[in-house]
């Protein structure tokens, strides 16, 4: 769907971030404030409208487009790249159909007629590149139907696109301008088929807008490499990376606009074809929910807020700062980059899950990084830690940290944390239905990993994620690889008492469980208690409690095909709602290893999409038909007690055999919907490495 399109676009960076920067140079020392020199990268945006003419200008009228862009100052030339969205309505009589889309990638050069001694500047600009007309209505809509939910019922029509703008800009303060142009543009594509509206096929076209707009020089540009002797003082983080406002927000920006080429281009797909009305219309409908699969909103979703988040973090910005980059990175995406309405549950789960997500990455592959290595295995560190953390791994080989010696962080927790663990199995789980493991069994040879980073106990400094959890778990011929990715995250603790022996912690939770048995995720916060006991001189017992607050959980469900979603394309499997939960496990080691573990976790889901309607509200039955509902609520609860049991035979080396059970308790308030139990046991043996420790 559309975020696993958005997965390619944090690749794009790699392309649309040519540019290397979106800043400006400060003036140096020995230059006067009046020979203040000129600011290198920049960013334009405008929106306008106007009329449209040509051979389309019989079929299309009232263009309004939203433009973006990013330059290079050259003397008083500008060159660079940007992207254009328009939308043209239909003339009489259709212009209740829906709009058609327009989207240019284009280059360009503008000459400044007036660079400097006046805050008016006028321009001329020249650009050319590529052009996509695209229909929305259903007039167009071609047989047979798309087969992929999220593609396009039209086609496209490919070609190039030529424009001229003449402009001017009236300058506010040294970073900003105010830009008022007007923009002429001739357009020729491939000759679309115009016989549902019994007219001959169109080639060309030709758009008159007037525009108002933005030009914006932010900082110093390139990412911040190590810094040089002599060079300015600035701020940096403990990589010693400066914060870098500029860069930051031009790759949360190009990761938007390269998934909104690939979705056009690349995929077809049938929301994509935004403009400012679009945009307005999505401000106006405010948020709904999707039909999305588990995966794409529980999954893929928050990988994209990773990368929105770690275009703050990896630009020098601490954790609550990049939190805004994954936040605003998630509300422009669903306001501005598909015409689909805004969605409520992938705001949560790509703004709230991809700060987990992006703060565990920036960590794991701060543990992969050494600035002191040399060589080949200097080469493998930082491509492994830019597979972990694109964003940042592309910041490093750009900005020439990828492979000069530097210094390394001096405090442990922000490098090589002194107390972390990994407990690596490989192995076969085995998972039944119903009260007994023989009914319906299943097997699957399986890989997890389970890495804690820092000490809740011990840590000395105490910032968000300064301790934390990870446990990922790969299963082979499941519906998909991926079956489990956890994570918890201190977000603020501290010690109690005196002994060091009990701490108390805010925590973040994402949890992400999909297999071919159930489904279940969350993003959620909550407090824990840590304990932990020395019995013996070998025996140690460890307890965790935990409380937490679903912002929002997914479960899936019985009824869950009645859920109330914008653009109907599928049904959804899986409820929505937010909740409550709780856990506690109890560990018991051995010389500081795991020998016995036992864990219970409980949730409640408050349904308020999913299995959960009105009275008299009308649903699409999955085979056909429809269904008047006389209303109804719905509740779930989740049961999930597990124990573990690992014997070392020799070093970190050992085998071990789990027990889980999962026992859904679905609860509807309309007779006619039979409450459900969902149970399905599953045990699990495996060679474990338990590495690790202080």
């Amino acid at each position: 769907m559309t975020a696993s399109i958005r997965l390619s676009g944090a690749a794009i960076v790699m392309l649309a971030s040519w540019a290397q920067s979106l800043g400006a140079q400060e003036p140096s020392k020995t230059e006067s404030k009046t020979e203040e020199r000129q600011p290198s990268w920049g960013l334009t945006t405008a929106i306008g409208t106007g009329s449209s003419g040509g051979d389309f200008g019989e079929v299309l009228r009232t263009p309004i487009a939203g433009d973006f862009n990013l330059f290079r100052n050259k003397g008083a030339w500008r060159f660079g790249f940007g992207v254009s969205f328009t939308s043209f309505k239909m003339e009489e009589p259709y212009k209740t159909e829906q709009e058609w889309g327009f989207q240019q990638t284009y280059l360009f050069a503008t000459r400044m007629l007036r660079n400097e001694g006046s805050s008016i500047r006028p321009y001329i600009q020249l650009r050319g590149g590529l052009a996509r007309l695209h229909p929305r209505s259903e007039l167009f809509a071609f047989e047979p139907p798309p087969e992929e939910p999220g593609d396009s019922p039209t086609k496209a029509s490919n070609g190039f696109s030529i424009g001229v703008i003449p402009g001017v800009e009236i300058r506010l303060n040294r970073s900003l301008a105010l830009d008022l142009s007007g923009h002429i543009n001739y357009f020729s594509v491939s000759e679309y088929d115009l016989s549902p509206i019994g007219l001959a096929p169109k080639s060309s076209g030709t758009t008159y807008e007037g525009r108002i707009g933005l030009r914006w020089h932010p900082d110093d540009g390139w990412p911040s490499g190590p810094a040089e002797p002599g060079s300015p003082d600035k701020q940096r983080d403990a990589w010693g990376v400066g914060k870098n406002l500029g860069w930051g927000i031009g790759e949360a920006l190009a990761i938007n606009w390269g998934a909104s080429a690939l979705n056009e281009y690349n995929r077809n797909a049938n929301f994509n074809q935004i403009s400012p009305r679009s945009w307005w219309d999505n401000l106006e409908t405010g948020f709904t929910y999707d039909d999305n699969q588990f995966k794409t909103n529980q999954l893929i979703h928050p990988f994209n807020g990773s990368t929105y988040y770690n275009a703050g973090r990896a630009n020098g910005f601490g954790f609550w700062e990049s939190s805004l980059f994954a936040l605003g990175g998630a509300f422009f995406w669903e306001c501005c980059g598909e015409t689909h309405p805004m969605s409520f549950n992938d705001m949560v789960s790509t703004g709230i899950g991809g700060v987990a997500y992006g703060e565990v990455a920036y960590r794991l592959s701060g543990e992969v990084l050494n600035n002191s290595a040399t060589g080949k295995s200097r080469f493998f560190q930082e491509l492994g830690a830019m597979f972990i953390d694109p964003i940042r791994g592309f910041n490093r080989a750009l900005s020439g940290r990828w492979g000069r010696e530097h210094e390394n962080p001096s405090e442990p927790l922000d490098w090589r944390p002194l107390e972390k663990r990994s407990f690596l199995v490989a192995g076969a789980r085995v998972i039944g239905e119903g009260d007994s493991i023989t009914n319906n069994t299943k097997t699957y040879p399986y890989l997890a990993l389970d890495h804690s980073f820092g000490s809740v106990f011990e840590n000395e400094r105490r910032k968000p994620f300064d301790s934390f959890n990870m446990v990922a778990q790969l299963s082979f011929s499941e519906k998909q690889p991926l079956t489990v990715w956890r994570l918890r995250g201190d977000i603020y603790s501290k010690p109690l008492g005196k002994s060091g022996n009990h701490a108390f912690a805010i925590v973040q939770h994402f949890d992400y469980y999909n297999n071919l048995a159930y489904e279940f995720g969350q993003q959620a916060f909550g407090p824990s208690l840590f304990s932990r006991f020395k019995l013996t001189d070998k025996l140690g017992l460890r307890l965790r409690l935990d409380g937490s607050f679903a912002i929002l959980a997914a479960v899936n469900s019985d009824y869950s095909f009645v859920a109330e979603v914008a653009n109907r394309e599928r049904f959804r499997e899986y409820d929505y709602g937010p909740g409550l939960g709780g856990g506690v496990e109890a560990n018991l080691t051995r010389k500081g290893r795991p020998l016995l573990s036992f864990l219970y976790r409980f949730y409640w889901i408050d349904v308020s999409n999913g299995s959960i309607f009105n009275e008299g509200e009308e649903v699409d039955l999955p085979g056909g038909g429809t269904l008047t509902l006389e209303g109804s609520d719905a509740t779930h609860y989740l049961h999930a007690p597990g124990f573990r049991l690992f014997v070392p035979l020799f070093g970190s080396m050992g085998i071990g055999a789990d027990a889980f059970y999962f026992l859904r308790k679905s609860y509807y308030d309309l007779p006619l919907l039979r409450d459900t139990d969902q149970r399905n046991p599953e045990a699990r043996v495996y060679v474990g490495f338990d590495i690790g420790g202080r």
